[in-house]
């Protein structure tokens, strides 16, 4: 076990706080990365944390070594890194602020001393804030996912368009990750080239048309992220 001898933490200890589906896919990631050779799961509903630890575990033969185990508050005291996915589900007519008051509870009763946390759970960036103060961390200590996934969406979705890989578009969903998130338009490009003019290259000419269809194809994969 490798330590950090300052605090006595395990640099290649992470754990995961919710194992819902993002929880689930943040954990299979994290399996497939290598970047840590032990990782906990933590669910209010332990059959459930005992489950995907035990399906995520058995992919480990075609991965780096990783011990992954279901496991409760007590596992976190050394882990170097927190992920918190626990939240509650956002129904049907709810906006993520509606869930604010539903997950602060949740965060009081799961946020310890611990070392670094990242905060996936929605408000992400409201969340972030109550983690910050409810831990006592350093602010580079407590990392909010923000507008991340948004950002990749739009990237995606503009790289179908424009029949480009995704990864050679260069484009920000900039604000708070919900409702009020905008996508910077004026700076997005490809491979440098603005993004009006190549749409123009590609006989795309409907810019307000185009982009808000895929403003919208974006905003409606954030409805479906929790």
């Amino acid at each position: 076990m490798e330590k950090n001898c300052l605090n006595c933490t395990n640099v290649r200890k992470v754990v995961m706080i919710g194992c819902g589906f993002v929880g689930a896919a943040c954990s299979f990631a994290i399996m497939q990365s290598g970047l840590f050779s032990e990782m906990v799961l933590i669910d209010a509903d332990k059959s459930k944390a005992e489950g995907e630890a035990l399906d995520i575990s058995h992919g480990v033969p075609f991965a780096k070594p990783i011990k992954i185990y279901a496991g409760d508050y007590d596992d976190i005291k050394d882990a170097s890194l927190v992920i918190i996915t626990a939240g509650a589900n956002q129904k049907p007519g709810e906006t993520r602020l509606d869930l604010v008051k539903k997950n602060i509870s949740i965060f009081k009763s799961i946020i310890p001393e611990i070392n670094v946390l990242l905060i996936v759970a929605n408000p992400v960036d409201i969340l972030t804030t109550v983690a910050l103060k409810l831990s006592g961390l350093p602010e580079n200590k407590v990392i909010g996912s923000g507008t991340v996934l948004d950002t990749a969406r739009l990237k995606y979705e503009l790289g179908n368009h424009l029949n480009v890989d995704s990864r050679s578009v260069h484009a920000f969903i900039i604000g708070e990750h919900g409702d009020s998130e905008i996508a910077a338009w004026s700076s997005a490009n490809v491979s440098g080239i603005p993004l009006h003019k190549f749409c123009e290259m590609r006989g795309y000419c409907d810019h307000e048309g185009n982009m808000k269809r895929i403003a919208e194809n974006v905003s409606n994969g954030c409805k479906k992220d929790m």
